[in-house]
């Protein structure tokens, strides 16, 4: 985690040092002086304590919380909890000097980073059962040399606050498409043609397809859950050609244009997709995401349009 967490300062600008002692205070651990905590503008200002609390089975409690104010030095102080608190740790440890993020907040943290493609993504996410308690291995995804992760759209602190959710947890996935590498000839009105190559995703999501170039890809794959669609989400190949047609298809303006006196008008034809000549060539991509859990209901959450998905849409191992 201290590594983790010093990746994470150091991508915004944030440095942190190691502390004057080594300092362990029954299950917190200090990992160092940050000079803020990023994302927050209450302890803003002035050097914190950076605190770690690792995994356990049981909330922090009442009589862990105080020995920590005890024995912790003067200042401010950042907690980074894999662990939920109890009531009483909770009045405990509320103070203006201290600020808590729980499993649910460090868990978005880091999984915003790497869905992102800013931090590599071998790192203990903190999970919890999701959807089923085996793990699904993709052969197809996992075989492909040729891999394509979209960027994410939305911000997921952002999108949980504007739903006042915010004790959602939310576990970073990606939502497995299909890359389209499309070659055609658009045909001209008069029968011109021109070759042309696109890359096309198939989102069986939000059940659309869309034109998209290399610049909206990650540099990194996160090593991270994916999560396949039902087979019935897939488009057949001809309605595939018969949507190709309409996103594909262009309009330009025409070459000879009519001059009417001192005025010279401008007219636009439409150029399309000649379907015959068609040649596509599938690879396998993925869409970052997050599977919401709330009340031992799920939800997928798609980061590129903000909407949600019934986990029901998705095949379970």
């Amino acid at each position: 985690m201290d590594s983790i967490v010093r990746d994470l300062l150091d991508l915004r600008g944030i440095r942190m040092s190691p502390a004057e002692l080594d300092m362990e205070i029954i299950g917190f651990q200090c990992l160092g002086i940050a000079e803020r905590i990023p994302e927050s503008s209450e302890l803003g200002g002035s050097l914190v304590h950076v605190w770690h609390v690792g995994r356990e089975i049981l909330p922090i409690s009442p009589s862990e919380a105080e020995c920590w104010i005890v024995d912790s030095p003067p200042g401010r102080h950042w907690i980074l909890s894999e662990r939920e608190m109890s009531t009483g740790a909770k009045s405990i440890l509320k103070n203006d000097l201290i600020e808590f993020w729980g499993p649910e907040k460090l868990a978005r943290w880091i999984g915003e980073s790497v869905l992102s493609g800013s931090l590599d993504a071998q790192i203990p996410v903190i999970d919890k059962d999701i959807i089923s308690e085996s793990e699904d291995i993709d052969d197809e995804f996992t075989a492909s040399e040729n891999r394509r992760i979209l960027s994410p759209i939305i911000d997921l602190d952002e999108w949980i606050i504007q739903r006042g959710i915010e004790n959602i947890q939310a576990q970073p996935i990606l939502l497995k498409i299909n890359v389209w590498e499309v070659n055609g000839r658009l045909i001209s009105p008069d029968g011109d043609g021109e070759y042309r190559n696109w890359l096309v995703i198939e989102d069986p999501w939000a059940s659309k397809i869309e034109i998209f170039n290399e610049s909206e890809i990650l540099p990194t794959i996160p090593d991270i859950r994916i999560i396949n669609p039902l087979n019935n989400m897939w488009l057949q190949e001809s309605d595939l050609l018969v949507m190709l047609k309409g996103i594909l298809e262009t309009r330009r303006q025409k070459k000879n244009s009519i001059s009417k006196g001192s005025v010279k008008s401008t007219m636009l034809e439409r150029w399309q997709l000649e379907s015959s000549g068609v040649t596509l060539h599938k690879t396998v991509g993925a869409i970052p995401g997050w599977l919401l859990i709330s009340n031992d209901a799920q939800e997928l959450l798609h980061s590129r349009n903000g909407r949600t998905y019934d986990v029901n849409c998705a095949e379970v191992p």
